[in-house]
This record gives C-alpha cells, sequence and structure tokens, in this order.
C-alpha cells in the first residue's frame, strides 16, 4: 500500500481525506513525530497547501500531501478564505462563523468552499489540485454531520446545509472531495 504523509493533525479532515484515499497509508504529523508549528503565510490556497506539503516532504523525506482550504464568499470580496481557520480572533469554528453573519447583516450571499491539495515528492515534484463547492451563506446552524462552516452552507440543489448531507453525498460533491480526486488521478 503506497503510504503518503498528511500535513495536518486536524481530526476531522484526517478523518475525511483518509475515507477517500482509502487505497493509502496515509500518516499524519502526529505520526512522524512533527512538533513545529508550520507558517501558513501564503496569499493563496495554493501557496498554504505547497509551503505545508513542502515543509513535510523535506521532514520525512517521503511524499507529502496537505490540504489548504476555507470560504469565499461573495458578499465579502472573498472572504474569510485563506483565513477562515482563524478569521476571529478567538479562532473557533463558533467565533469565525459569528463573524461572517456579523458581517453579512442578514444579507444573503453565494459563496463557495474551495480546497486545494498540494503533493509534493522528495524528487522535487510538486502538484497542486483545486476543488470547489458552491452554495449560499444561510443565517440558521443546521445539521451535525460537518465541521467549521458546513452547518451554514446550504448547497440548493439538495436543499440541505454541508452538515445535513450525507457522507457519501459530502464526499462526491465537496470541494475536498472534488480535488482530492483529482490527485488520485494523478497518483
Amino acid at each position: 500500500m503506497k503510504e503518503l504523509i498528511l500535513a495536518s493533525n486536524n481530526a476531522h479532515k484526517v478523518e475525511e481525506i483518509k475515507s477517500i484515499l482509502e487505497d493509502y497509508s496515509i500518516l499524519t504529523l502526529k505520526d512522524i513525530n512533527y512538533t513545529k508549528e508550520i507558517v501558513e503565510d501564503g496569499s493563496t490556497f495554493e501557496e498554504n497547501a505547497l509551503i505545508k506539503a513542502r515543509t513535510i516532504c523535506k521532514y520525512s523525506g517521503k511524499i507529502a500531501i496537505s490540504d489548504d482550504s476555507g470560504l469565499s464568499v461573495d458578499l465579502l470580496d472573498g472572504r474569510p478564505g485563506v483565513y477562515s481557520a482563524r478569521y476571529s480572533k478567538e479562532q473557533t469554528d463558533e467565533k469565525n462563523i459569528e463573524k461572517v453573519l456579523l458581517e453579512l447583516n442578514g444579507q444573503k450571499s453565494k459563496a463557495k468552499f474551495v480546497s486545494v491539495i498540494a503533493l509534493v515528492k522528495p524528487d522535487g515534484t510538486e502538484l497542486t489540485f483545486r476543488g470547489e463547492c458552491y452554495g449560499e451563506i444561510i443565517f440558521e446552524k443546521r445539521g451535525t454531520n460537518g465541521f467549521g462552516y458546513d452547518p451554514y452552507f446550504y448547497v440548493p440543489e439538495f436543499e440541505k446545509t454541508m452538515a445535513e448531507l450525507s457522507i457519501d453525498v459530502k464526499e462526491t460533491i465537496s470541494h475536498r472531495g472534488r480535488a482530492l480526486r483529482e490527485l488520485i488521478s494523478k497518483l
């Protein structure tokens, strides 16, 4: 089984990525005893994903993958974007969505989830794969099958939030699922 090092310890991302990349052995930062903070100072999802994958590839000497993802809200000019996980001062899911809703001030807005998966190999090969999922922001929390902004991200096609969708449907339409399927096609 092919081994990939995932530059993350985020339990939700790890679980989702492992379920989609089920034919691969996925190791996390914890598994390889990597304890340093990786500074994500890029201005795009691509830059941040590559920063993480390069760091872990160099550290481990093995193929590394990483995900940088977030929410882009039309009426907020694409914010929170690359700052999605740290959008509020407190940097919690609840405070981040609270800030988005406050900034929208009751206005409905289209939005998209974006995920960029980076793959970096010890031979210097670097690839990125982008997936997007379109919807809109609602002001009522709905569903428990998700994390982050999922309970507020409404997918009109299914008349549900991302947090109300089954895992199978979510993996099919999600930004991360789409980016990971692109990755699989290149592996």
